[in-house]
């Protein structure tokens, strides 16, 4: 042991001689994980002046304005120490951070000294960048909107999340609809460190078209149960931009037989309503009716058939149940008619009537 230790020395002493300026005993300070409400900290790094004459430091600058050094302006003496001491200043500034400090001294030497760490965020920061809590973790927001998509692309989105503890988190998903992927990253998350979690919406996994809502549970470690329902929008549109100046010519087009379908007056606790329109194809290729629907819980919608030959026409059969209509007085819903004319591939049928 002894040897070793003598072995040390004289390799140290060895350098020293060898630099003939400031020889740096660390260049690299790990603050580790510590709360923000800590402010500002600071650590000092040392080095000897091994050269034969007084060396001063000719200047000591940040590559980022939250970290300050500060440094002796006297030279420092054949043999004696130099502290450059650096602060960080942790307010504000959750997460992980690795910032740089340039020193360059009288020898002609210029040094790179690394001060790093991770902040965990106070409350208030937390809340204005990850507002939403999540048990363990806390999330940028709870929606994904993956915005209007074409049938058969690809469309992605992401949230930001934070590990809120001291301990390091495994999060995760649940309950995915069959046309959302999800991929966490990192897989584990440090205390006071940040994730994200990138969803992917594939069209042709989707059995619906046009504003298609859907969601999955977040759940922030191991064991843990789900702490966020986390909600998805895509529009899922038919890209028509292929098609040949023939193939619009001979295209179909969805013709309603009204704009308007009125219920008339109504009990709210009378039995269900029915009424019934049209979908006339005035084109030429088959009609495809893609999606006749509504977010009106009163109304329940069938559709005689979903391919309509030219000249032809095709039955909605509307149900209304005026127990189930909300607090409004009047009823004013709306259907949505979704097909493959790429003149009007969407047409809204309006739905109206009063109680008495």
């Amino acid at each position: 042991m002894k040897r070793l230790m003598s072995f040390s020395v004289v390799l140290m002493l060895s350098l020293w001689a060898a630099a003939k300026g400031f020889v740096w005993i660390d260049t690299v300070h790990d603050f580790g994980a510590f709360s923000e409400d800590m402010g500002l900290v600071w650590c000092t790094f040392k080095a000897v002046n091994t050269s034969d004459e007084p060396l001063a430091v000719v200047s000591a600058r940040a590559n980022c304005g939250c970290t300050r050094p500060g440094y002796p302006r006297s030279a420092v003496q054949p043999g004696d120490t130099l502290a450059v001491r650096v602060a960080y200043d942790a307010k504000g500034r959750p997460g992980r951070f690795d910032k740089k400090v340039y020193v360059s001294t009288g020898d002609g030497v210029s040094t790179t000294l690394t001060v790093k760490g991770t902040v965990i965020g106070a409350p208030t920061s937390l809340s204005a960048r990850y507002p939403v809590e999540a048990g363990q973790a806390r999330l940028s927001t709870t929606v994904i909107p993956f915005g209007e998509v074409f049938k058969g692309r690809v469309a992605s989105g992401l949230i930001k999340g934070y590990n809120a503890t001291s301990d390091t988190i495994v999060p995760s998903v649940e309950s995915l609809p069959g046309y959302i992927d999800v991929n966490i990253r990192p897989s584990q998350v440090p205390p006071g460190e940040q994730f994200v979690i990138s969803a992917t919406a594939t069209t042709d996994r989707c059995r619906e078209w046009g504003f298609v809502t859907g969601g999955f549970a977040f759940v922030p470690d191991k064991g843990a149960p789900p702490a966020a329902d986390i909600s998805t929008v895509v529009i899922v549109r038919e890209d028509f931009s292929r098609l040949t100046p023939g193939e619009r010519n001979k295209a179909p087009h969805a013709t309603p037989s009204v704009k308007t379908l009125d219920f008339g007056s109504f009990k709210r606790d009378s039995d269900p309503l029915k009424a019934t329109f049209e979908i006339r194809n005035t084109g030429t290729d088959p009609l495809i009716v893609r999606q006749v629907s509504s977010p009106d819980r009163s109304l329940a919608i069938s559709l005689s058939s979903d391919k309509i030959k030219k000249g032809k026409s095709a039955s909605v059969q509307v149900t209304f149940s005026p127990r189930e209509l909300d607090g409004a007085e009047l009823l004013n819903a709306r259907i949505t008619i979704i097909t493959n004319d790429p003149d009007n591939p969407v047409q809204m049928i309006r739905i109206v009537g009063e109680p008495l």
